[in-house]
Formats: structure tokens, sequence, C-alpha cells
């Protein structure tokens, strides 16, 4: 069967052309009228086909010129998700499939955490702590410090796409959730869940990690539901 040329399927091609190093970043993709002629088709759809390029972080558009090819990145690869899980993941139950993920996520990293957490990474959930509690009563600033300290748990394994996974998701649920009437007080609270989360990873208990960990993100998805509830 003659395989169907769509806009998706040049870019596929093209995509794999900077995959095996026939295309180099920096470089030029082939003209329009190259591409043409090798994939038999006119040139909207090889504009298409940069436009899927360009939203998947391989192609540099820029006005006038020919486009340039890109270096894959997983930041540009998560970003592109994350761009992409913003209309999707919408709603009550888009945000729940949001929140088990990172949940399921962090408490398998916590674990990882209190067997290979080193000093400068306790030392910097103190710091995300610490700046937690002098943001208290500022939800924007408690938000960034908050996303701080999770984040650390998520390099502690060494893993780039946790950290990539933890940009593009958490983020996101933080950006999403409305500020409580009694935001101050939760804040607080949830520090002092940071605080002993920190004190469990010392000393070298996984199951009580988890145990607050698990309060910890489920009472924040909890609110949101009785909030969506009473409105």
């Amino acid at each position: 069967m003659t395989q169907e040329i769509t806009a998706s399927y040049i870019s596929g091609e093209l995509a794999s052309d900077i995959h095996v190093g026939k295309l180099v970043a920096g470089g030029m993709f082939p003209s329009e009228r190259e591409l043409c002629e090798r994939f038999e088709v006119g040139r909207n759809l090889v504009r298409e086909a940069f436009t899927v390029l360009q939203g998947m972080g391989l192609a540099d558009q820029s006005k006038g010129k020919r486009p340039r090819v890109i270096a894959p990145t997983l930041d540009g690869v998560m970003s592109g998700v994350g761009d992409a899980a913003k209309y999707f993941f919408v709603g009550s139950e888009g945000k729940a499939h949001l929140e088990q993920a990172r949940l399921f996520l962090e408490t398998s990293m916590i674990r990882y955490a209190v067997a290979h957490a080193t000093n400068a990474h306790i030392g910097r959930m103190v710091g995300a702590i610490a700046e937690c509690e002098a943001s208290a009563a500022d939800p924007e600033k408690y938000r960034e410090a908050d996303v701080q300290f999770h984040r650390i748990l998520a390099e502690i394994p060494g893993n780039p796409i946790f950290i990539a996974l933890h940009e593009t998701f958490v983020k996101q649920l933080m950006k999403s959730r409305p500020i409580a009437e009694d935001f101050e007080e939760k804040s607080r609270v949830g520090n002092e869940e940071h605080r002993q989360i920190v004190r469990a990873i010392l000393d070298k208990q996984p199951d009580e990690a988890v145990d607050i960990l698990t309060k910890h993100l489920s009472r924040n998805y909890g609110a949101y539901f009785r909030k969506a509830l009473d409105s």
C-alpha cells in the first residue's frame, strides 16, 4: 500500500533525518522546492510540516528565511508536552489524573531520597522550607518555594526525565489551583509537613516519609474537589 503523504509524515521523516545526523543543529533544512520534489507534494503541505517541527522544538522559522534545524532537547520536548497537556487535563477529571500521576511519581522518589539524598540535597530542602515559612502569607512566593521543595525530590535520582516531568506538570498544577481564603493557615500546615518529610529522610524512615507525603499531596487535591463541589 502506498504511504499517504501528510504533514505529519513529512515532519516525521525530517525529524528522523535530524536523529541520524543527516540534518545537523544550526544548519538549514532543504528548501521548500527540494522537499516538494522529495515527497511529491505541494508547498502548503511542506509548510504545515515545518509548523509541526517547530511545535516539536526541532525547527526555527524566522520570517522570510529558510527554517533552521534546532537540536532536540528534553526540556524542549517536555515543554511541548506541557503546552498540549494544559488543553487536555482540564476540569476535575483531568486535574485528578495529574494529581494521581504526581502522587505516584513523588512517593517513588521519596523512597529513593531516603536512601540516596546527600547533605547538599537536604540543605537545599531546608532552604526551601525557610522560603516557604517567610512567604506563607504571599501565595505566589509560597508556591514558588513549594515547587522548589518538591523539585529537589525530583533531582535526587539524577534522572532528567523526572525533573522535566516535574517542571511540566507540577508547575501547571500549582498555577491552576485557586487560592483559598485560609491560604496562610494551609500553607503553614503544608510547610510543617515539609519539615516532617525531611526528618523522615534524615531518620531513614521510608514508610513514614511516604505516609507524610501522601497526606500532604492528597489533602491538596481533596481541597480542590471540595471547592469544586461548593462552587
